[in-house]
């Protein structure tokens, strides 16, 4: 996982390609208090915000989430299909044991090939 300064970089980096925030969304949820606090609405306390932050392992996320974005892509649902690849992008960044993240960007096909790369990068069948 990356480190703290890396994610808060990253969201830096990234805020003006990801303009609606789907990808850098996923990068607050992995911030602490102190990394995250000046992207949060006011009153959000300390206490708060560790209620809804969790630790997860990105693999596991990734997996999870591949079907639902399979069928996104198969019914060709655009704005759904691209969001999915936003998830990926970061969360391929996020696990940081890989460069695959790079080969996603370029999005097409409502993002077929890409998830069935991922597919074969976390060694899982590709959803039917």
């Amino acid at each position: 996982m990356r480190t703290q300064e890396e994610i808060v970089n990253r969201i830096k980096e990234r805020t003006n390609i990801d303009l609606i925030g789907f990808e850098t969304d996923e990068y607050k949820e992995c911030l602490d208090f102190e990394h995250v606090k000046e992207y949060l609405k006011d009153g959000v306390t300390p206490e708060k915000w560790n209620e809804v932050i969790e630790t997860r392992d990105m693999h596991d996320v990734m997996k999870d989430y591949m079907p639902f974005a399979f069928e996104k892509a198969r019914d060709e649902r655009g704005i759904s299909a691209s969001r999915s690849i936003s998830h990926y992008i970061a969360w391929l960044w996020l696990a940081d044991d890989n460069e695959l993240w790079k080969t996603i960007e370029e999005y097409h096909d409502y993002g077929i090939p890409q998830l069935t790369q991922i597919c074969e990068y976390l060694g899982i069948p590709v959803p039917k």
